[in-house]
Order: structure tokens, then C-alpha cells, then sequence
């Protein structure tokens, strides 16, 4: 027992050290790894495409961090070391616990994604929705980081974090870090300002050419021309990896150009239209979500989860499909569905319980079984900040419903056949005759009351007895003598 013990103590230190030590070595100065490069977006890419985005919108461009960077990598870090798929929680305590602020009080917000094989397309779109853009729409924002680390599951973690002081106004605060701290490591040739693209005017032939100014990127270009940056290498025979020259010419393709399809504006629903069977299937687009694409075709967002076996909190893909309407088909009559909480079994101490599968939070589960996130977290002694891992077993304090079980029907009381015979059109014999069993028409044996037939029992009965007898009275003489 005190071996157990001894485990649990060690186990819960070492989960408190990897938390804790990636934040204090920050603020103690010590070197920092450069942010991992996965899948061709880097760190940097998430700021600029969070900037780009941020100065379309009329804003100044928030100023890379060095402290913010700092905390992203470690946190994208400890996500992917433990595989999480939720928020570590309280990044701004976090920012302010590692020297961000200057000692002022700090306000911040943070964004992750998780995927295998994510292109900086992929992630904005994830992140369009209005709690991922605060970065983008709020100008009291004034500082940003970001972090990038893989998993051992092949899995990559992308984090983004802005934040700004109470006391400073944006420009006046300048973080201060130890000496000798890792720089993050930028794209070569990737200048720090950002430049808002100016849309070229279409030449005579309806061709557009975009001339490269200095701090523009792949993806400031892409997104002022409302395309991708997958556009801009396949019609410009580059890569993204290529470094982009000042007054480098790439090509715009648009609604006029042959074999290319016109994109969806950003932020704009093209409704499809219903086939023979009036099916009607959307191919999502660069910065749509579920809230937009339901506005659009008028049905609610959980018609959409319903109707794809898709959940909320999922991100959509670029081309994605979704079923809108399922069309003009009649659906089979199927039973109700048995609840979560119905479908629970106890095990072998009477309670209930729920394993966590990978990717599972504590707010989903609390959702799905439709209990309280504060009584999920009271059963199993948790709270907001505490990591749930795989195969994990939480405690449900729940009472599943009596599902209906159907209860046969009494069975129909079938008449014995009665002792007396059924009436027949052939007299019966006399009753001295009456020793022979009587045959009824169906041609069962009725029963007969007749003594004879009891008398050879009675006369076996007597014999047996007095048998006993003797046998007992020898038995009892032989042992007197």
C-alpha cells in the first residue's frame, strides 16, 4: 500500500512539473527551442495570417511578442506531449505568471487547432468563427504569439495568443526577456510590417496581375483577392515555400479565366441549388461555419448536424459536403433511439460509469449525457483546470430511465375437456357395462369412478405392509438374543 502511494505522489508531481516548468523557465530567461515547423505553416504564418486579416479590417497590425511566443510554444508543447484536445485555461494568468505585463494586469485570448496535415487555409477557416476572430475585430488588442509542436500521434498543435495591459497603450510596452532567450525563427526573407494589397485593375483582355509589394505574402495576396494561396502556386507554377520578390508579377485567376472556378466571396453563402429528388448538398467554402451556411439556406444549425452525423465543436473542411436536405425520401419508421443515459450499464459496484476517448473534454461529456459540467466535475472531484486522458473512467450520479420493456399478454384460458361426454347420436351402453372406459367422439379416455380399477392397488399396498412387518419383528428378535 505505501508503494501505491509512493506512485501516485511521484506520478502527480511529474504532471505538476511538466505544466509548471515550461512557464518559469520563460520568466527565469532560460533558452527557448525555435517553433517547430509542421506541415509547411509555421508560427509566423499563423501571426501573419491573423494580421493580414486584421489590418483588412481597418486595424493596426499586432506586434509579435516576445514573451507571448514564449508561452505558445510551451503551451502547444504540453498539449501535444499529453495529447489534449481543450484549452489548458487562464492565459492571461499564464501570459502574466511569465513576465508579460510588466506587473500590470493583462487581458488575452487564445486559439489552438489540432490536425495531421493542415494547410494555413485550413486553419483560418477554423478559426472564422466570431470567438476565434476577437484578435482580428477587437482594437484594444495590442501583442501576439504564436506556437506550433507535433505529437508522438503524428498529430500537429497550432496555437495563437494575443493580449494587451491594462496600463499601456499599444506601442508604449515592450516585453523584457532574459538574455540569451531564442528569438522565434521566422521565414527568411518575410519582412515584419504588413502591407494591405491593393486589387489590380483587370487589363484588356480581362486578365488580372497583382505586382508584389514589400511585406505582402502568399496569403495577404489570397485573401485580398478572396482565392487561396492553393490558387496562387497551381496558376503561377510556384510553391509556397518559394520567397516572393518585390515586384515579382503573379497572375489573379478569376471568373474570366478558363478551367478556373469562380471562389466563393469571403464570408458570402452560394446557395445550391435542389436536385431531381430535391437532395440539396453545400461544398463549404473558405471562411464559412455552420452558423452562416444555415443562415443561408434558412434550417437551424442541428438540422445540419443532423442530417451529416456531424458535431458542433468539429471544424469544416474546405470542399467539405453537407447535406442540407436529404430531398424527397420517406423515411422508414425506426424505434426511438435509446438516450446516453439509457444506454449505460452498471458495473460490478452498482454505479455508473463513462471511459473518456481521445479527443473527448468535459464539457462534451457533460453535453452529451445532459447533466451539468459543474456536477460532472463534482462527481469525480475535478475542476476547469484538470486534464481528463484516455481511457480515464468518470462517475455518473445518474439514474438511467426504466426503458420500456413489452409484457406478454396473459394466455387465452383454452377449456379442458369436461368429464362428462359429449352428447352422441349412438347410445350408450348400460351401466352395468360401465368397466370398460368410455370412448368420447374426439377419442379421448374419459375417467371412471368404477372401484375395480383401484382394487389391485389396494391389495399390493396390504401385502407391502405386512412384509415390512415381519422383517422389522425378525430384525428386533435376533438383536434381544
Amino acid at each position: 500500500m505505501q508503494h501505491d502511494n509512493l506512485s501516485r505522489v511521484l506520478l502527480g508531481v511529474t504532471l505538476l512539473a511538466a505544466l509548471l516548468f515550461p512557464m518559469s523557465s520563460t520568466q527565469a530567461g532560460a533558452p527557448l527551442k525555435p517553433p517547430a515547423q509542421a506541415g509547411g505553416v509555421t508560427a509566423y504564418d499563423l501571426i501573419i495570417a491573423m494580421n493580414t486579416l486584421r489590418v483588412s479590417n481597418g486595424l493596426p497590425a499586432l506586434e509579435e511578442d516576445p514573451i507571448i511566443n514564449a508561452v505558445a510554444q510551451a503551451t502547444a508543447e504540453i498539449m501535444a506531449a499529453n495529447n489534449m484536445s481543450w484549452h489548458i485555461g487562464d492565459v492571461r494568468g499564464r501570459l502574466q505568471a511569465a513576465g508579460y505585463g510588466g506587473g500590470a494586469q493583462v487581458w488575452a485570448t487564445e486559439n489552438f487547432v489540432v490536425g495531421t496535415s493542415f494547410g494555413i487555409d485550413e486553419i483560418m477557416l477554423a478559426w472564422s468563427d466570431p470567438t476565434h476572430m476577437i484578435p482580428v475585430v477587437n482594437p484594444a488588442y495590442c501583442n501576439i504569439g504564436a506556437g506550433v509542436a507535433k505529437a508522438a500521434n503524428g498529430r500537429t498543435y497550432y496555437v495563437l495568443q494575443a493580449a494587451y495591459t491594462s496600463a499601456h497603450a499599444c506601442g508604449e510596452y515592450k516585453s523584457v526577456i532574459g538574455e540569451g532567450t531564442a528569438q522565434p525563427v521566422r521565414a527568411p526573407g518575410v519582412p515584419q510590417i504588413i502591407i494591405p494589397v491593393q486589387i489590380a485593375t483587370p487589363d484588356a483582355e480581362g486578365r488580372i496581375y497583382h505586382e508584389v509589394k514589400a511585406g505582402q505574402s502568399f496569403w495577404a495576396i489570397a485573401v485580398a483577392y478572396k482565392i487561396t494561396i492553393r490558387d496562387l502556386e497551381v496558376w503561377n507554377n510556384l510553391s509556397r515555400e518559394d520567397k516572393l520578390q518585390i515586384g515579382q508579377k503573379l497572375f489573379i485567376p478569376n471568373s474570366n479565366t478558363k478551367g478556373y472556378s469562380t471562389p466563393t466571396p469571403m464570408g458570402m453563402i452560394r446557395v445550391a441549388t435542389p436536385d431531381a429528388d430535391g437532395r440539396i448538398v453545400h461544398s463549404v467554402q473558405a471562411y464559412q461555419t455552420l452558423i452562416t451556411i444555415a443562415d443561408a439556406y434558412h434550417v437551424s444549425v442541428e438540422n445540419i448536424l443532423a442530417n451529416n452525423g456531424w458535431q458542433l465543436d468539429w471544424p469544416l473542411q474546405i470542399g467539405q459536403e453537407l447535406i442540407i436536405s436529404p430531398g424527397n425520401i420517406t423515411p422508414s419508421p425506426t424505434p426511438r433511439p435509446l438516450t446516453p443515459i439509457e444506454k449505460l450499464t452498471p458495473e460490478s459496484d452498482g454505479k455508473y460509469y463513462h471511459t473518456v476517448s481521445s479527443g473527448e473534454t468535459l464539457s462534451w461529456i457533460s453535453s452529451y449525457y445532459g447533466v451539468s459540467l459543474g456536477e460532472l466535475m463534482a462527481w469525480n472531484a475535478l475542476s476547469a483546470s484538470s486534464i481528463i486522458l484516455p481511457g480515464q473512467k468518470l462517475l455518473l450520479q445518474v439514474t438511467p430511465p426504466a426503458t420500456e420493456t413489452p409484457v406478454p399478454l396473459p394466455a387465452t384460458p383454452t377449456p379442458l375437456p369436461s368429464a362428462t361426454p359429449a352428447p352422441s347420436a349412438t347410445p350408450e351402453r348400460p351401466a352395468t357395462q360401465a368397466s370398460s372406459p368410455m370412448v368420447t367422439p374426439t377419442g379421448v379416455a374419459a375417467p371412471s369412478s368404477n372401484l375395480g380399477s383401484e382394487l389391485p392397488g389396494m391389495v399390493i399396498l396390504i401385502v407391502a405392509l405386512a412384509a415390512g412387518g415381519l422383517i422389522l419383528a425378525g430384525l428386533f428378535m435376533r438383536q434381544k438374543s
